[in-house]
C-alpha cells in the first residue's frame, strides 16, 4: 500500500460474539472521519430498516451497542477519489475504474491487475477466517468481489442484498429480500 494512503484506511470490525458479517465496497468520508465502516447515510438507513434505529450502523456495532454483528469492506481503503483530500496518487484512477468492476481485466495496461489482485487478496484473506458467520453481501461490487476469491458453498451461509445507499433498502422492489434479510440477521445477545 501507499504510505500516503495509510491514514485513509478504515479497519473491519468483527468481534468475539459476531454471528452475521455485513460485506460493503469501501469506506467513504464519513468512514475515514470516523474510523469505522457504514458510518454515513447508507450507516443510518441500515439500522433504520433493521432496528428503528437513527444512528448509524456502523456506530452501533463499533460502540458495541449492537452484538452479533460485523462489518467488512471489500476494500479498506476509499476507491472513490472525492474521499482523498489530495487525490492526485495514481493508483486512485485505478480505484475509480475498479469501482465499475473489481474482476480482473484481459490484456489491461498500467498496473490495474496487480491492485486488483492485491485488493482482492487482502479482502480473501480478511473474509476466508470467518467461514462459520452468516455473510450478507451488500450490493454488487462486494458480490462480484467475493464470486472472484471465495466460493459461498464453503460459509455457512451467505445472503445477496442490495447496497443500502440511494435508499434501497426500503424501496418495494427489495421488500421481499428486505424482509428475509431481517430474518436472517436475528441473532442471540
Amino acid at each position: 500500500m501507499l504510505h500516503e494512503l495509510e491514514e485513509y484506511v478504515v479497519d473491519d470490525i468483527v468481534n468475539e460474539d459476531t454471528k452475521v458479517i455485513f460485506v460493503l465496497e469501501s469506506p467513504h468520508t464519513q468512514e475515514v472521519k470516523n474510523g469505522y465502516p457504514v458510518a454515513g447515510k447508507s450507516g443510518v438507513d441500515m439500522s433504520l430498516v433493521l432496528f428503528g434505529i437513527s444512528e448509524p450502523f456502523g456506530k452501533l456495532v463499533y460502540e458495541k451497542k449492537l452484538n452479533g454483528f460485523g462489518l467488512l469492506n471489500v476494500s479498506n481503503l476509499p476507491l472513490q477519489k472525492s474521499a482523498y483530500q489530495n487525490p492526485h496518487a495514481k493508483v486512485l484512477e485505478f480505484f475509480e475504474t475498479i469501482r465499475q468492476n473489481p474482476k480482473p481485466r484481459k490484456n489491461a495496461k498500467g498496473g490495474i491487475n496487480l491492485v486488483i489482485e492485491k485488493m482482492l487478496s487482502n479482502f480473501k484473506s480478511r473474509l476466508e477466517k470467518y467461514k462459520d458467520k452468516k455473510v450478507v453481501l451488500c450490493g454488487r461490487f462486494a458480490e462480484a468481489a467475493f464470486d472472484v476469491v471465495l466460493k459461498e458453498s464453503d460459509f455457512v451461509d451467505v445472503l445477496r442484498v442490495p447496497h443500502p445507499s440511494f435508499n434501497n433498502w426500503k424501496k418495494s422492489k427489495y421488500k421481499e429480500k428486505i424482509e428475509y434479510l431481517k430474518k436472517f440477521c436475528m441473532v442471540d445477545d
